[in-house]
């Protein structure tokens, strides 16, 4: 991966699980990234169990004895319907590749 987007086959494994625009549990989550890319801020779907497939910031990873996680910034509605900022270390395993720039 380099210059902050997917890798080409990354991409294209992505778009071809993905349906009705939304990512595919089948999508596998975003790989771990070199060293040198830890800190590359990209889009990123985040998969929260109430709130289903929501876009998001992948701001940074780090490695704990459980495996990868992603520190990401995501939007949800409170129940007033205003938004909410979330933001967070995550499990890899919930996050997905956001289709880059066409």
């Amino acid at each position: 991966m380099s210059g902050g987007r997917w890798s080409r086959a990354h991409q294209e494994r992505y778009l071809a699980a993905r349906a009705g625009g939304e990512p595919s549990a089948s999508a596998g989550p975003v790989p771990a990234p070199p060293a040198a890319e830890r800190t590359a801020v990209r889009h990123c779907w985040v998969l929260t169990p109430r709130d289903g497939a929501r876009h998001g910031l992948l701001l940074a990873w780090r490695r704990d004895p459980e495996g990868w996680l992603g520190r990401v910034a995501y939007v949800l509605l409170d129940t007033a319907g205003r938004p909410v900022l979330v933001e967070g270390w995550v499990p890899a395993s919930v996050l997905r590749p956001a289709p880059g720039p066409t």
